[in-house]
């Protein structure tokens, strides 16, 4: 249902923004196409050979931001991929980590400060324990000092504001619908903290990302769904443009549509 909520409520958008021919973006309140991104690698089932290459294309493309998976089990894993990804990007990138709730508090702080003795600057740890762990996220943001906690992905606006009331979110990782989002949003910043945005379907979200107060990041991780599109999102030089057409901008291309109802 939250799917089929989404998707009534981004043509309904779509219907207002062709109505009286603006882009979305603009429809929403944002003055700049431009969303600064990153490359998120959805790395962990690939071999470090795998994950040299989807590095190399993340840097080809002039991300100057990449997330990787974190968790393993074997922390000389987690020091690896990190070495393997200043080898590719170089080091005067944003670098984010994602351990996926594997950790606890204690195993959290464990593994960033080894990251840090290892000579790694993690711009944010992404959702590193559980996600309604509200006081274990607070004693992270107090006892990490030298990077950002990002969470709330997983929880809905109740969820989102208790980690708000908690101090214990750095960066309020927002998904779904447009209206729940951006007040989300709004609340996050009514306590200074700014947003990223997750993964969205042919990264329409980029409008919504450029009409926040404060959006840091949106996440780029070139999924096959950017192949349907006649005119998928420019990403240029690290950011997401939205486009200047009328309501999301974004037409299906029907021949592409049917090759792939047939591979399914």
């Amino acid at each position: 249902s939250g799917f089929l909520g989404l998707s009534v409520e981004t043509a309904l958008w779509d219907l207002m923004g062709k109505q009286v021919g603006q882009p979305l973006y603009r429809l929403l309140g944002g003055k700049d196409p431009a969303v600064r991104a990153y490359g998120s690698t959805l790395d962990f089932q690939l071999n470090d050979e795998q994950f040299r290459a989807k590095l190399e294309r993340v840097s080809e493309r002039g991300f100057r931001a990449v997330k990787t998976k974190v968790g393993h089990p074997d922390l000389s894993w987690d020091l690896r991929r990190l070495a393997i990804v200043q080898e590719v990007m170089g080091s005067d990138i944003d670098l984010m980590v994602d351990a996926n709730e594997a950790w606890s508090v204690k195993e959290t702080l464990i593994r960033m400060n080894r990251y840090r003795e290892a000579g790694y600057d993690i711009y944010w740890i992404e959702d590193p324990i559980t996600r309604d762990d509200y006081a274990g996220y607070a004693r992270l943001a107090a006892e990490l000092p030298f990077t950002r906690i990002n969470t709330g992905e997983y929880v809905g606006f109740s969820g989102k504001r208790r980690l708000l009331e908690a101090g214990g979110v750095d960066v309020l990782n927002i998904h779904g619908e447009i209206g729940t989002s951006r007040a989300a949003a709004y609340l996050a910043g009514d306590f200074g903290v700014p947003v990223s945005l997750g993964n969205t379907i042919l990264e329409i979200g980029v409008h919504l990302a450029a009409s926040l107060p404060e959006c840091l990041y949106m996440e780029y991780s070139d999924l096959s769904w950017n192949r349907l599109a006649k005119e998928p999102i420019q990403f240029q030089d690290g950011y997401a443009l939205a486009p200047d057409r009328p309501g999301h901008g974004i037409e299906l291309d029907r021949d592409v549509l049917e090759q792939f109802a047939q591979q399914q």
